[in-house]
């Protein structure tokens, strides 16, 4: 059985905390804090924690992390006190849940849907579930039968076909005259997807203790057809997203779940049985893909949202300096909207200073006389409306600069409160606020 340990971001976590009882009983002990300390020290685990004496506390990024026995979740809550600990009539469950929506919305969990069931199943684990979605993916395309694709071979053959390498026929075949050293097309399952693919299943042995997940992906390799092995690059990613076609279409999921696991999951063996395992999100990036997907969802047919290209605004003979905003509103007739997401909480009304001078120089470069800053809601906070003293410089407008508090979810944690609307995506009140900002 899986010893979970459930946490927030930004908490500390000290050696002899415990969540759970009687055999779901999850407990910190030295051993484990020694495992993150020497992950740490390799550089891998600093983006993730710090370590303190005896404690570990996190940063911005949620996700998991699995140290030998013990299985670690950092979930998000924008009103989690830093380096406070984590009480025990915290809802771990419904952060849960609303961690797996905002990665699934930012796409960042590339499956059409939720199987609901095992969301609600509190002994899986975050790793758990990304394994279960890969193997639901794989096993529906061995059903539906894996694809074949042309590919270029070398080899002997028994019948000249394609292209005679005549240099290597004359090396191999002085005593074989019945065969040909041909270069020549051929027509398989033997193809960098279903490499990518292998490589993935190959994985899972190696970072879940669950049997169920460990003899799916067992029986899968059974049915799966001899390919090339391949060490897995982004590049090799980005080779078959330039080649998407329909007959690829029901591959997306499962190469953009293995794409995670094989690129972003970071297996670290230090000696012995000391094997720490991390998934980690950083929830700046998951905030601002989760508000973009979400506003390209809402906007009117007329107005596009999108993540600019990086703009040069100081160039130097041998320099140059670049910005790009979070979210860029455009729209045929109209002045652009720019927007910064941010996932922290300021003081109430106070705006983080660096953040509105970074809101200006966007609005000079990209020539908009509208921005807005996206903080999450933590509680009744309020949103503020201001204007910089300086207008745009290419116009002489004013420009407006809004502090918005996104709510995401229900209004409350508790029981009857729905997360989610009618049409599974998450309550989010950015859709109240939108028609006031595109009136502006």
């Amino acid at each position: 059985m899986a010893h979970i340990l459930r946490v927030l971001e930004h908490s500390t976590l000290t050696v002899g905390d415990t969540q759970g009882e009687g055999e779901e009983q999850a407990e910190f002990l030295i051993e484990h804090w020694e495992k993150l300390l020497r992950y740490h020290d390799t550089g891998s685990g600093r983006r993730y924690y710090d370590i303190r004496h005896r404690a570990v506390r996190f940063k911005h990024y949620v996700g998991v992390l699995q140290a030998g026995s013990l299985t670690i979740e950092v979930l998000p809550k924008v009103d989690a006190v830093p380096g406070a600990s984590n009480p025990r009539d915290e809802p771990f469950d419904r952060w849960r849940r609303l961690l797996l929506h905002l990665l699934a919305e930012a796409g960042l969990l590339p499956v059409d849907s939720f199987n609901t069931a095992l969301l609600r199943e509190r002994e899986n684990t975050l790793l758990d579930l990304y394994l279960d979605l890969f193997l639901t993916e794989v096993e529906a395309l061995l059903r539906r039968g894996l694809i074949k694709r042309y590919r270029q071979h070398e080899g002997q053959v028994k019948a000249l076909r394609g292209t005679l390498l005549f240099g290597q026929h004359i090396a191999r075949n002085v005593v074989h005259q019945e065969r040909f050293y041909t270069r020549h097309q051929t027509y398989d399952r033997n193809h960098l997807a279903h490499s990518l693919l292998q490589q993935a299943l190959l994985l899972i042995p190696s970072v879940t203790t669950t049997a169920s997940l460990r003899g799916r992906a067992t029986r899968a390799l059974v049915s799966w057809p001899d390919v090339t092995p391949v060490r897995p690059t982004a590049a090799h990613f980005a080779r078959l997203r330039t080649r998407n076609s329909r007959q690829t279409a029901p591959y997306r999921s499962a190469l953009g779940i293995a794409r995670l696991l094989l690129l972003r999951l970071s297996p670290n063996v230090l000696h012995g049985s000391d094997e720490l395992i991390s998934l980690f999100f950083n929830m700046n990036r998951v905030w601002e893909s989760y508000l973009l997907r979400t506003l390209q969802r809402l906007l009117p047919p007329d107005w596009t949202a999108t993540k600019p290209p990086l703009a040069t605004f100081w160039q130097a003979s041998s320099y140059q300096s670049q910005m790009q905003p979070d979210l860029l509103l455009t729209h045929p007739t109209r002045t652009p909207i720019v927007l910064d997401a941010k996932w922290k909480r300021p003081p109430p009304g106070q705006p983080n200073p660096n953040d509105l001078r970074q809101l200006f120089a966007y609005a000079q470069q990209y020539r908009a006389n509208h921005t807005r800053l996206l903080y999450p809601q933590a509680a009744n906070d309020v949103p503020l409306r201001g204007e910089f003293e300086i207008p745009l410089h290419s116009s002489g407008d004013p420009i407006q600069c809004g502090i918005s508090y996104i709510r995401v979810g229900g209004m409350s944690s508790g029981l009857g409160t729905s997360d989610v609307d009618s049409s599974g995506y998450l309550h989010c009140s950015i859709g109240a606020e939108l028609p006031y900002w595109l009136e502006q």
